[in-house]
């Protein structure tokens, strides 16, 4: 029986190198959009995060045990626009490569935000966050990793484990590659939360508009994607 030391030795080891950081710079200016997306829909749409599907399916199933249609039907429509966003990366990924699909999320992540902006307060805040539960599917499967770990740019739950376990690990072992995980997951839990406390101030002052704000957030993105794959070619 293998135990769970060799376990961990068989995983795949992290990247390094100038590749490697080039990937890391980019993950991590997603996470700074993915962070603001997530505060946006907190504050301005009753607290729903439309960067995950976790919660909205208990609801889900607790609209279909309480017989609530109308509050089934709009949980299953989030539901189906997360699914729809992975099924549309999948099939970019597979006719047109991994370059199309991330330049396809950020336009998705861009016309989100236009999109966003004219969207009322007083629509109904779950609907309103469907362009969200679908963007944010693409961006996830266009982004899933950097330099050999896996991580999401949309929210934190794997990342803090990670992050715990990779500085419990290098405390018990020293090894490094424990403290590079470390390093990378922690450095991706501030740049999401850079970006929470980023939208936190935009939203404060400037309401449902400030989703304009993001725009620089993905512009950013976009600039370390392709340097990174500028120097891919080289």
């Amino acid at each position: 029986m293998e135990t769970a030391e060799q376990r961990r030795t068989k995983e795949p080891r992290p990247q390094s190198g100038l590749p490697a950081r080039r990937e890391i710079r980019t993950h991590h200016a997603m996470a700074l959009a993915g962070g603001f997306f997530g505060i946006y829909a907190i504050l301005l749409r009753d607290g729903n995060f439309g960067s995950a599907e976790t919660g909205n399916l208990i609801y889900l199933v607790i609209a279909g045990l309480s017989r609530s249609l109308p509050e089934f039907l709009l949980r299953l429509g989030s539901m189906l626009c997360y699914a729809g966003g992975i099924v549309l990366a999948v099939l970019i990924r597979r006719h047109w490569g991994r370059r199309a699909l991330r330049w396809s999320a950020l336009a998705a992540d861009g016309a989100v935000c236009l999109l966003l902006a004219r969207i009322p307060g007083t629509a109904n805040p779950l609907a309103a966050l469907y362009p969200v539960f679908f963007a944010a599917a693409v961006q996830w499967a266009a982004y899933p990793e950097a330099a050999g770990f896996k991580s999401s740019t949309i929210f934190s739950t794997n990342n803090l484990r990670q992050c715990a376990e990779g500085l419990t690990e290098y405390l018990c072992t020293r090894k490094e590659r424990f403290w590079r995980q470390f390093r990378f997951y922690g450095a991706t839990l501030l740049c999401f939360h850079a970006g929470v406390a980023y939208g936190w101030l935009c939203v404060r002052h400037w309401g449902i508009p400030s989703i304009y704000f993001c725009l620089p957030l993905l512009a950013l993105g976009a600039w370390f994607t392709w340097n990174e794959e500028l120097g891919m070619r080289s």
